[in-house]
């Protein structure tokens, strides 16, 4: 039998933007990180929660976290279960980071895709 996973429900358990002055030519830094965790209340469901800090020093800073809570059916390895769980949280958390910067006297982020499987595999590092 295939394993099928299921969204449960999303939410973004932090949205934080913090300006630090005006425009700076310095490079914005992003980095990602993951957890991964059983839901208290319901053994049965997993919960993925996906970070992104960005900061352009001397400009602005933030921070997106958001988590979905996912069942599934059937047999899978542990591993592909998270890495489909974070294929389907990311384009949440880069639609955010794109609105949160979409604003006046910043310059837009738009986070190309991302390969999931290395981003794991860095993750757990």
């Amino acid at each position: 039998m295939d394993c099928v996973l299921k969204l449960n429900a999303l939410v973004f358990d932090d949205i934080t933007f913090k300006r630090l002055g005006m425009h700076s030519d310095n490079e914005l830094e992003i980095s990602f990180s993951v957890s991964i965790g059983t839901n208290i209340a319901d053994q049965d469901i997993k919960k993925v929660s996906v970070k992104v800090l960005g900061e352009k020093r001397e400009e602005y800073s933030f921070e997106i976290q958001a988590s979905g809570f996912f069942s599934f059916e059937g047999n899978a390895e542990d591993s592909i279960i998270q890495q489909n769980a974070v294929a389907i949280v990311m384009p949440y958390i880069r639609s955010e980071v794109s609105l949160l910067t979409a604003q006046p006297g910043v310059e837009p982020v738009v986070i190309p895709p991302l390969n999931i499987a290395e981003m794991m595999s860095d993750n757990k590092r």
